[in-house]
């Protein structure tokens, strides 16, 4: 498989600008299809199989950003043709990981038509884009899922009003939009009872309805609404233009689009935002790649003290940043001992050189009239001010105590520089973490909305990721793999916005149809969050928390410790808390039951040593009455 990875990444690397010129990226995508393919004939695990377009994605950004530093191509120009290379690459690796879970059967997808049609629809769903494209997209698949020939789309507007919105026939949706109110009401009728029925000329006796037929030039009609909830959105019109009869098939499977064309519909606005906040992550994660590394607020301040000192022959730095709230320079940070900034002399040099955008070089034996004497131990010190478009943000202070020190002109220079340097660098992070802070707030948004569609599973995440955070935190993990886990387990579910509600929601035995449905959802968690870089730790986490210890889950069947860590802690979590919440099909477990069902389970679905943390956590926190 190397060899053929490798000559897959020569030939996309051949093909790339012929399909930005082209558009045409069928022939490319085909390509990583066979390499899913033949991964999954030759049962290699989906987690081994390498990331080739991410690896090609930093080559050519690395090319390209030589052009740039060497003068050879703009800044912005490079930026916005590699927000268009990183989406075709990023769709390489989806057509590769699509095709290997249909050559694995992980969605079923074509066992038979009642999958087909729910498979579709969810990929016009997980697709977003134009509510026009969306809708046109809807009446094209559901026309070739029922085998009729003819399929119309309306919808009910602000005022009630039932509006055609996309047909697969021109003249169709000319008669539709031709049609008076008294037929529209009709439509509408047929909508509020909420099931799909036949429309026969022979049955039919509503004046308003058999203008409708006529208009519409058939002798019958197959009219399946679309509602969300008690809510309805519209109805699909299907008929192939002359007398006989609808299947029973046919109306199963009109009234299976109809609930999937209501989700498509409803979401499209929601998943148009989301789409367009990851592009401009991505533009924004192109952007701060160029510039520096990201660290943690604290760690970066840390790591520039460090530099500072070391650079200026310091030993002991100060950070003094803006409170925005109170206007007041406040210690952010520091090295070494800095008690000499606790005098009035320090504080009004470091607010001088704040007001006035300026650096102050500070030697033992020259006082400055401005302020006074340097308080000792401290021979030289140096403030300089963050500025960031010329507008400070604080100050950077640098002391040292070595008998005799003194900072030349050429030292001030130079730790002027600094400091413009490290007024980019906290901005640049203050920025990333506003723009992640927004992007993470959408993405909850969208799992909050998710869990609002059904009752019962208000909360759900919230406390999956409280669960999570503290087995993570009982078994040592180190900080960062605890933070990975908590937005994991906040986001863990995302995927189930292609689930339909009538599935979510059912009160019932799901059958293997509506089963294979709700397998996809780690999929299309992966689609969502794939496009953040910042973001990859967790994939593997959310993607894989379905896999059972003895290997029997999904996605992959991975078992024992060939599961990610962390997405064996979110099972645990997710299973203890769903015992423990009411379900349309079942009452809340009590903790005792639910903890024995986990220890049951110990080997089989969960791993024992997660399942002994959790369990002793519950015992030591909060133990039974």
């Amino acid at each position: 498989m190397e060899t053929e990875q490798l000559e897959q990444a020569s030939f996309t690397l051949d093909m790339l600008i012929e399909v930005l010129e082209t558009r045409d990226i069928t022939h490319l995508f085909s390509k990583w299809e066979a390499v899913g393919a033949a991964c999954a004939e030759r049962d290699v695990p989906l987690d081994d199989v390498p990331d080739l377009p991410q690896v090609l994605k930093r080559a050519v950004w690395v090319v390209m950003r030589t052009m740039v530093d060497e003068g050879d191509a703009d800044l912005g120009e490079v930026i916005d043709a590699m927000m268009e290379v990183e989406s075709i690459l990023a769709d390489c690796r989806f057509a590769l990981v699509r095709s290997y879970m249909e050559a694995e059967d992980v969605a079923l997808v074509a066992r038979n038509e009642r999958i087909e049609a729910l498979y579709s629809l969810t990929e016009v769903l997980s697709a977003g884009g134009d509510s026009e494209d969306i809708n046109q997209s809807v009446v094209d698949k559901v026309a070739g899922i029922t085998g009729l020939p003819r399929c119309s789309l309306l919808l009910i507007d602000e005022e009630g009003v039932l509006e055609p919105h996309a047909s697969n026939f021109k003249d169709a949706l000319d008669a539709l939009e031709g049609l008076t109110r008294a037929s529209l009401d009709a439509l509408a009728a047929v909508v509020d009872e909420g099931l799909s029925v036949v429309i026969d000329r022979r049955d039919e006796t509503r004046p308003g309805m058999l203008e409708f037929l006529s208009a519409y030039h058939t002798p019958m009609v197959l009219a399946a609404p679309m509602r969300s909830g008690e809510r309805p959105l519209g109805v699909l019109l299907l008929d192939a233009a002359h007398e006989g009869q609808f299947t029973g098939e046919q109306i199963d499977l009109a009234t299976a689009c109809a609930g999937q064309a209501a989700v498509a519909i409803e979401k499209s606005e929601l998943l148009g935002e989301m789409e367009s906040r990851l592009k401009q992550m991505a533009a924004i994660g192109i952007v701060a790649r160029s510039l520096t590394s990201h660290l943690d607020a604290k760690e970066q301040l840390e790591s520039i003290l460090d530099m500072a000192t070391t650079l200026m022959r310091a030993d002991s730095a100060l950070f003094m940043l803006l409170e925005e709230m109170f206007e007041e320079l406040k210690k952010e940070a520091s090295r070494g001992d800095v008690s000499w900034s606790d005098s009035e002399s320090f504080e009004a040099l470091a607010q001088w050189s704040y007001d006035n955008a300026g650096l102050v070089v500070w030697h033992r034996g020259d006082p400055d009239e401005r302020f006074g004497e340097l308080p000792g131990p401290v021979q030289a010190a140096m403030a300089a001010p963050l500025l960031v478009r010329d507008k400070p943000i604080g100050v950077l202070a640098i002391a040292a105590s070595k008998k005799g020190e003194r900072y030349t002109e050429q030292d001030s220079e130079l730790f002027g520089n600094f400091a413009a340097q490290a007024a980019v660098s906290i901005e640049n992070t203050r920025l990333y973490e506003r723009l992640q802070d927004t992007y993470l707030g959408a993405i909850g948004s969208l799992a909050a909305a998710i869990e609002a569609r059904d009752p019962y599973t208000v909360g759900h995440s919230a406390r999956v990721t409280q669960y999570a955070v503290a087995i993570a935190e009982s078994m040592e993990l180190p900080p960062q793999e605890v933070e990975d886990l908590r937005l994991a387990g906040l986001l863990h579910d995302l995927g189930k916005i292609g689930v339909p509600d009538s599935i979510l929601n059912k009160a019932g035995r799901l059958s293997d149809e509506e089963y294979s449905a709700i397998k996809m959802h780690p999929a299309l968690s992966m689609r969502i969050i794939e496009p953040l870089p910042h973001l990859g730790n967790i994939i593997p986490i959310i993607y894989h928390h379905h896999e059972r210890f003895d290997g029997n889950g999904y996605m992959d069947g991975k078992a024992g410790d060939k599961i990610p860590l962390g997405a064996r802690i979110i099972a645990v979590a997710d299973s203890f808390e769903a015992m423990t919440s009411d379900r349309p099909y079942r009452k809340a477990l009590s903790r005792e039951e639910a903890t024995g069902e986990l220890s049951r389970n110990m080997g089989t679905q969960f791993d024992p040593e997660v399942v002994k943390h959790f369990l002793h956590l519950l015992e030591t926190t909060a133990p039974s009455a």
